[in-house]
């Protein structure tokens, strides 16, 4: 509607300035607030860069173009656990915050002197506030739920409630929406008609779904269970985003050639192996082991990202690659959010809610070995029904059928 460049460079602003309040908050509810505005800023920036570089480069190279903009996102996701780490470790972690100040400047600046705009503002559209509200309702109660289910019980009042709200907010979502046509924040004819952006968007929801939380729960995993620093950590976690960031552009670029089906089935089948690779894991698992199980997870991601991504932009127009990069930004963020409270609620069956909070915290004093070994049975458990998440991704992939 606004077109693209504003969005992405005043989400960029947004991100730096909310970054500074991060850097400078005193309490944890300032923190939590700055977080969810760095929230509504990464969104504006995630919805609007693959629009960007797909817009400015010819289909025979779309996936290729993806590709090494999936590369550059893998290489942040490398250096930000590593460079975390060390920060932390040396400066505190206020630094991890400070450290985006002159990123997003540069990036800013060279935005506004390099970046054209390439679409053409809808000035008659307006926005479908009533969609965005609805939705917000229901992934909001959802998530609630799946997070607060453990500590409270799942048969409780309030749980069951929350559970009855996201359900029939969700049912109100798909009313408006499916009335709403193309003016829809989430066109429900393209999930419809269109079988490739269908399943292609839908296998990417159950990707982020089935592994984003991973990380969360294996930084504990190393730090508090096998009791490695925040940088040695850091240092393990960064094996998966490198394989990533180095076979994305060749991923992308096959896809150009072969199409996307084959290639983000066998990125979820990997996924697939790796997360029941990780459901393995014991109180004494090694260094290799764990870097192993991240690189089989590496492989997989790289293979699967950007012919799933190419897959969706080259299934809508020109004119609409806006809503194709928005829808699986949504896509993206729900599976990442979905991933760190079903993780959260499996693991949480297993480990009684002291334990929990002590890890969380740091506390080993008392009986630290049982502490240990409950953690791992929470998170083995955690990775298990991941497995199987992407194992139903592998399916929604395949039945996206092949290149026209």
């Amino acid at each position: 509607m606004k077109g693209r460049r504003k969005p992405f460079i005043f989400g960029f602003a947004l991100f730096t300035a909310a970054s500074v309040l991060c850097a400078t908050s005193r309490t944890g509810a300032e923190l939590i607030l700055f977080r969810s505005i760095q929230g509504m800023s990464a969104a504006l920036i995630g919805a609007t860069s693959p629009a960007i570089v797909t817009d400015v480069f010819p289909s025979s190279e779309r996936g290729k173009a993806l590709g090494i903009n999936a590369m550059a996102v893998y290489v942040g996701l490398s250096v930000g656990p590593t460079l975390g780490g060390l920060l932390v470790q040396s400066l505190g972690w206020r630094w991890i915050f400070f450290i985006n100040l002159p990123i997003g400047i540069f990036v800013i600046g060279m935005s506004m002197l390099r970046l054209k705009e390439s679409a053409t503002p809808s000035r008659g559209e307006r926005f479908d506030l009533l969609g965005a509200g609805t939705f917000s309702v229901s992934l909001t109660a959802l998530l609630l739920a799946l997070t607060l289910g453990p500590s409270f019980g799942w048969t409780t009042f309030g749980i069951i409630s929350l559970f009855l709200i996201g359900g029939v907010f969700f049912i109100l979502f798909v009313v408006i929406e499916g009335r709403m046509g193309k003016e829809a924040m989430l066109d429900i004819s393209l999930f419809i008609r269109n079988r490739l952006f269908a399943a292609a968007n839908f296998t990417a929801f159950l990707n982020y779904t089935s592994y984003f939380g991973l990380g969360f729960l294996m930084s504990f995993y190393l730090q508090r269970v096998l009791e490695f620093g925040p940088a040695e950590a850091g240092l393990i976690l960064l094996s998966m985003p490198l394989v990533m960031a180095f076979l994305s552009p060749v991923s992308g670029w096959l896809s150009d050639r072969f199409g996307s089906r084959s290639l983000s089935s066998a990125g979820m089948a990997l996924m697939c192996l790796g997360l029941f690779m990780f459901s393995t894991l014991s109180v004494d698992s090694s260094r290799l082991d764990v870097i192993v199980r991240l690189l089989v997870l590496g492989v997989g991601m790289g293979i699967f990202a950007p012919p799933n991504t190419s897959a969706v932009m080259g299934s809508v127009e020109k004119n609409r690659l806006g809503v194709g990069a928005g829808t699986l930004a949504t896509m993206r963020f729900m599976g990442q959010s979905m991933s760190l409270a079903v993780m959260g609620a499996v693991a949480a069956t297993a480990i009684p809610s002291k334990i929990l909070s002590d890890l969380f915290v740091g506390l080993r004093s008392e009986a630290g070995t049982v502490m240990a070994e409950a953690f791992v049975e929470g998170i083995r458990k955690a990775f298990f029904v991941s497995g199987f998440i992407s194992a139903f991704g592998i399916f929604t992939s395949l039945v996206r059928g092949k290149r026209k």
